[in-house]
């Protein structure tokens, strides 16, 4: 029998834990620094409202519909539209969501260990335990270090291992009712510390006031290929950000009852997602102009600038501390989703115990992780394209094979199953759907979303 969410809150908090991650505290003030602020967070919101919440609302109507694993749920969902599900939707929607958990829980675990490693560190410094000085060399002796990030890595691990064992409600859920407020709470608080920040005036006008000159709006006329470059990267944010090409969702709608409101709890999750991306936006880019730093530095800001930022500042030590217990609790709920959308199938199609499927996907993590790590620090030469592995995996996952997921997996929706979708997207709203809603969910799945995918995969590819 499937189990099933104990509560509706539960439920939001648990599925908006799985899509607040990495992506939304680390990846998207970088990129918003990169793209102008204002102008992508705005590109970002729509991008969010005209796309990510309906494929966001289908693909939690998926799953409850199928009520079971992604491979599985291809056929059932099928047949309850009086058609049948080939090989190859299962084969590129549903195993290859499976490929794609162990390949980025690999990646994932070696970010979130840098994570733990800055909050002990943070820790330290507080408690006046290490009297170090924060720079980049910080995080150049962590990331040259094979055993201490596997150490770090492996320690994430055995938390996530720990929840998921207890299954759905006593694991997952209950852990998410106590981690999301944490996170929320630390979240405004650092926000409002850093809205006193001398200088910090600066950074809310580069976030808040759009500058239209970075959608391609120029002195000598409109640039096209200057707002496509913007809107792909706003695109992509959204997409990766709501957990879309992991299964993820899939896997939490399978455990809602028929009489849950699909509608309403997809708009909490995608607001608070996308609150917390706000917040983090709020947080990082004031206290960067603060101290006169670039905004588009990339990847490095949170592990390096930031730091060196809290280092210069008031209770600096206390605010890195928080900030890395903040990045950390998001990072770990984001790794249970992942593992999560992998323990289920294993459940159903192996045929084994939930303690035995948390157990084997954490050993095909670790093993992963460790390879990635051998490979980049140089412990092994093992290379792509000349690439170590942990770069190559993030490139492919990102550009590629999460896109061709999603890809599969809308036409599936669009095409294959619109009216079993629409039909389970009413069900326990008691709102009838109106006619524009189902002509605008089905030409999303349709056309819009696998176009946009097909160009963010081209555009990776080229």
């Amino acid at each position: 029998m499937r189990t099933h969410w104990g509560s509706k809150l539960g439920f939001i908090m648990a599925t908006a834990g799985s899509a607040i991650g990495l992506g939304n505290i680390w990846r998207f003030p970088y990129l918003a620094g990169q793209y102008g602020g204002g102008i992508f967070l705005l590109m970002y919101l729509l991008c969010v409202a005209g796309l990510g919440y309906f494929m966001l609302v289908s693909k939690l109507a998926f799953g409850r519909a199928a009520q079971t694993n992604l491979v599985d749920g291809f056929q059932v969902v099928a047949a309850q539209n009086g058609k049948s599900a080939s090989v190859l939707w299962r084969i590129f929607g549903g195993w290859l969501g499976f490929v794609n958990t162990l390949l980025v829980s690999s990646v994932y675990v070696v970010v979130i260990g840098w994570t733990a490693a800055y909050v002990a560190e943070g820790f330290a410094l507080w408690t006046g335990l290490s009297d170090r000085a924060v720079d980049a060399s910080l995080f150049s002796e962590l990331t040259g270090s094979f055993g201490a990030q596997l150490f770090w890595g492996c320690l994430c691990i055995a938390v996530a291992v720990i929840i998921l064992i207890k299954g759905v409600k006593k694991g997952i859920e209950r852990a998410s009712l106590y981690l999301m407020p944490v996170l929320f709470i630390l979240l405004l608080f650092m926000v409002i510390w850093m809205m006193f920040l001398p200088g910090s005036g600066k950074g809310l006008v580069f976030f808040l006031k759009p500058d239209w000159s970075r959608a391609g709006f120029l002195p000598d006329g409109f640039h096209f290929s200057v707002l496509a470059d913007l809107l792909l990267a706003a695109l992509g944010q959204a997409i990766y950000s709501l957990s879309m090409g992991l299964g993820v969702i899939f896997t939490y709608g399978s455990y809602l009852t028929q009489d849950s409101n699909l509608k309403s709890s997809a708009k909490w999750i995608a607001g608070l997602d996308t609150m917390v991306a706000f917040l983090a936006g709020l947080i990082i880019l004031p206290a960067v102009f603060a101290f006169g730093l670039e905004p588009g530095q990339g990847p490095a800001l949170s592990f390096v600038s930031l730091p060196l930022i809290f280092s210069k500042m008031l209770g600096g030590t206390f605010l890195m501390l928080l900030f890395f217990i903040l990045l950390f609790l998001a990072a770990l709920t984001s790794l249970i989703s992942i593992y999560e959308a992998a323990v289920s199938l294993m459940i159903d199609k192996f045929s084994i115990s939930r303690t035995k499927a948390t157990l084997v996907m954490a050993a095909l993590n670790m093993i992963g992780s460790g390879l990635l790590l051998a490979s980049f620090t140089r412990q092994i030469p093992i290379t792509v394209g000349g690439q170590d592995l942990f770069s190559f995996l993030d490139r492919l996952t990102g550009s590629y094979t999460m896109s061709l997921m999603v890809f599969v997996c809308c036409l599936f929706m669009g095409w294959k199953v619109s009216t079993v979708i629409i039909r389970n997207i009413g069900q326990g709203s008691g709102v009838r759907q109106s006619r524009f809603f189902k002509r605008y969910l089905r030409f999303t799945l349709r056309i819009t979303a696998p176009l946009v995918l097909l160009i963010l995969f081209l555009s990776g590819l080229f």
